[in-house]
């Protein structure tokens, strides 16, 4: 089973689209997959099954049951959610690190029923945000295609370079992948700022903006099952792709292969091009 975090301490990155989107891709390959919506918006929720005052997670994630029990199905085929709950934000406000904990335990938890299992994070580094990734073993980090959101990329990066350091070493590096990508020059201008910053850390896709997202999210289905022949659903297809062909490297890590893993992060370049397809 991989673990993977969608995080970005920015709103508007492309966060909850991209931890659904992928979630769905991901199923609509075949692949069981459980989308865990630790964001107290509860914007993949709304998105997939609509909002409900569900105790059950927050009871997981403080120890209290089964954070996989409480799932529910959704109207893709093996894909299956983890609602959010309004009690999420309270718990975070009164039990600050014990919640970090909490969910940590919850996700280490799970069964093995899932072949994936996407989290998606609040858009903060909050203490949600820092126990899903001590508990999981791979980040993707979504980023808008736009100058402002470089900080918060690097802020992402720290944090997963502090945790790997103290809390979690089995965790890799992420994979930064640029969204909302558009035809203009300073979109393409941040793409290339992202090669030169990141390297081997920048995803070989990009994901293109397109109006399809907001219409899939207000039909409350995934851009696999709205849009299955858009450009976009494609993009994020390939990005499913891209990941499951990570498996070989991630599978068995070893101290040799995460150094070696690591040591991609200090190529000042990397010939990653930007999707030259129509938008």
């Amino acid at each position: 089973m991989r673990t993977i975090a969608v995080v970005n301490r920015k709103g508007g990155s492309g966060k909850t689209t991209t931890a659904v989107s992928l979630a769905a891709a991901l199923a609509e390959r075949g692949l069981p997959t459980l989308l865990i919506d630790l964001d107290p918006q509860a914007s993949a929720t709304a998105w997939l099954a609509g909002i409900a005052d569900d105790r059950g997670p927050f009871d997981a994630l403080v120890g209290k049951g089964d954070l996989g029990a409480t799932a529910v199905r959704t109207r893709v085929a093996g894909l299956e959610l983890v609602r959010s709950s309004p009690w999420l934000l309270t718990a975070e406000q009164t039990l600050k690190g014990d919640m970090s904990v909490g969910v940590l335990h919850a996700i280490e938890g799970l069964r093995q029923d899932w072949a994936f299992v996407i989290v998606d994070c609040p858009p903060s580094l909050s203490y949600l945000s820092v126990g899903a990734l001590m508990a999981v073993r791979e980040v993707v980090i979504p980023v808008e295609a736009h100058a402002i959101a470089l900080s918060g990329v690097a802020a992402v990066v720290r944090e997963v370079r502090r945790l790997q350091s103290t809390l979690n070493p089995v965790l890799w590096d992420p994979l930064i992948v640029p969204c909302r990508v558009n035809r203009t020059v300073h979109a393409r201008l941040v793409v290339a700022e992202l090669d030169r910053r990141y390297g081997g850390l920048l995803a070989q896709t990009t994901i293109r903006e397109s109006i399809r997202f907001a219409e899939a999210e207000a039909a409350r289905l995934p851009i696999t099952e709205y849009a299955p022949d858009s450009g976009a659903c494609l993009d994020y297809r390939q990005f499913a792709d891209e990941l499951i062909e990570r498996h070989d490297e991630l599978s068995e890590p070893s101290p040799r292969r995460v150094s070696r893993w690591r040591r991609l992060f200090t190529r000042s370049s990397h010939n990653v091009a930007l999707d030259r397809r129509a938008v």
